[in-house]
């Protein structure tokens, strides 16, 4: 696969919309089983072995195998999904090229790490040379929501010696980052006639009070002290729900809690830090914390660790420079190392580029990133 087919199959890539639908149906442009069926009968017209697994009902993940000299494996693994699309600033499944930039929602997050993915797998497996070790690929569904399909893989039993997640790093090699731990604070009141609110309580009104608290908490530093390189843990509230009319005095709210952790810190600890502080500091609302719904461990590989080693060597064979960097957002990265899979994020792209009104990929990176993939799945990840 030359350089213009990787161009050509990045944009058709960008062309199948995919927004994760969240908890909801799969529709005409959410959910991912258009794209991942094209990922599959892409490789399979190469020859490469390929099955589609449903982790989520309706939305599968895509497995592609190239057999190695060894039963060892490395992962190379890419997510499917998108957000929306609502609200960008050109139409967003065109997949518009202008000079070395492809335009659209997914672009760079994460068309161009599957597509670089793709070429690598296609390239090697049209050599006829066996790698030192079994290269597993895998384009995965709902990472931008809950990360079921990567748990579903785990699940299953599908492991590996080391693993690189392809997210728009613009090349550098991530080999830290943050975890999250997402949840809900509830207050209940009682249902009242608005024309006489005082015959009920106002959950929105105990809810502004605890807002306040979270507000405070978040400022002074969450969590556990400083991590050398990815800082504080940090806390936001992303949405608020409450009342059914106006003309009705609301008898429950509902705050949304993102609470990125760092390395090391457990995500169920920072939900009870944070149920023990709202008890002590609203003391007249009766605040419920709920169980988190989503919960991804920080990653911290060090940097002289073989898998980083030998990521940083290809970068810099290609590239002619390499860097470590970090991420302050979570990666599949992180579920893999908390089942004993080592992990580094890489691929092309700018992390800025991500979820934006302007999405794009810069074209220059892609074919680099697929030469380094290809030499990464040549010499088994290794030094």
């Amino acid at each position: 696969m030359d350089q213009q087919q990787l161009r050509e199959l990045a944009a058709a890539l960008v062309k199948i919309p995919s927004e994760n639908p969240l908890d909801g149906p799969v529709g005409e442009t959410k959910g991912e089983r258009r794209l991942a069926e094209f990922v599959a009968s892409t490789l399979r017209e190469a020859g490469i072995s390929c099955e589609l697994q449903e982790s989520v009902p309706g939305r599968p993940n895509v497995l592609a195998r190239v057999p190695g000299e060894s039963e060892e494996t490395v992962w190379f693994d890419a997510h499917l999904d998108t957000v929306s699309a609502e609200g960008m600033e050109f139409e967003p499944y065109q997949a518009r090229i202008e000079g070395d930039l492809l335009q659209g929602r997914g672009a760079a997050d994460d068309k161009g790490s599957i597509a670089a993915m793709m070429a690598a797998l296609i390239r090697l497996a049209r050599s006829g040379s066996k790698p030192p070790a079994t290269v597993l690929f895998t384009a995965t569904a709902d990472e931008e929501y809950k990360m079921r399909g990567m748990q579903g893989l785990l699940d299953s039993g599908v492991t590996a010696r080391a693993a690189v997640i392809g997210e728009p790093t613009g090349l550098e090699v991530v080999a830290a980052h943050k975890g999250v731990v997402r949840f809900s604070v509830i207050t209940r009141g009682k249902a009242a006639h608005g024309s006489v609110p005082d015959a009920g309580e106002n959950a929105i009104y105990k809810m502004a009070k605890v807002v306040q608290a979270l507000e405070a908490y978040a400022k002074r530093g969450v969590g556990i002290s400083s991590h050398p390189l990815l800082g504080r843990g940090t806390l936001n509230v992303g949405v608020i729900r409450g009342g059914e009319y106006v003309n009705v005095v609301p008898d429950s709210c509902v705050v949304e809690i993102d609470r990125r952790i760092l390395p090391g810190e457990e995500p169920r600890k920072a939900v009870s830090e944070l149920r023990s502080y709202l008890a002590n500091a609203v003391e007249d609302v009766d605040a419920e914390v709920t169980s988190p719904t989503l919960t991804v461990p920080g990653m911290d590989l060090p940097g002289d660790h073989p898998l980083a080693v030998a990521v940083l060597e290809a970068v810099k064979q290609i590239t002619g420079k390499a860097a470590l960097g970090t991420m302050s957002g979570a990666t599949h990265a992180g579920p893999l190392n908390r089942a004993g899979i080592p992990a580094v994020v890489f691929g092309p792209g700018a992390m800025g580029q991500a979820h934006t009104a302007t999405e794009a990929l810069d074209l220059n990176q892609l074919a680099q990133a697929a030469d380094i993939y290809e030499l990464l799945m040549r010499n088994g990840a290794t030094p």
